[in-house]
């Protein structure tokens, strides 16, 4: 099992990816998420972690547990607007010209 993360505008996604179902029971998933969110609140320019979908109500009830809300209209509250953020780079809203294109329509 794995974890791996993309940040993109103002949102940080995680996403696991488990070869078993051993794996799965690894609790690769809690440090993970642990770990996603203390990155996003150090981060400047974020405001979002996305956990992703759910795929089931078992999953959506463990998310809830944890204190993560579900979300079904989740570009309403998951800000992707402007650039993939790589690590090292600063981030600079003010030259995030998708976002601000998108802020004028």
């Amino acid at each position: 099992a794995f974890a791996h993360e993309v940040r993109k505008g103002r949102t940080v996604r995680g996403q696991w990816f488990y070869c078993t179902n051993e794996g799965a029971k690894n609790y690769v998933w809690f440090h993970s998420v642990q770990e996603l969110v203390k990155r996003a609140i150090e981060a400047d320019g974020v405001d979002t972690v996305d956990l992703g979908p759910s795929g089931n109500d078992a999953f959506s009830e463990l998310k809830a547990r944890y204190g993560f809300e579900s979300v079904d209209d989740w570009p309403a509250v998951a800000d992707y607007t402007g650039p993939f953020f790589y690590e090292g780079e600063e981030f600079d809203e003010e030259d995030d010209d998708e976002r601000q294109r998108l802020m004028k329509l």
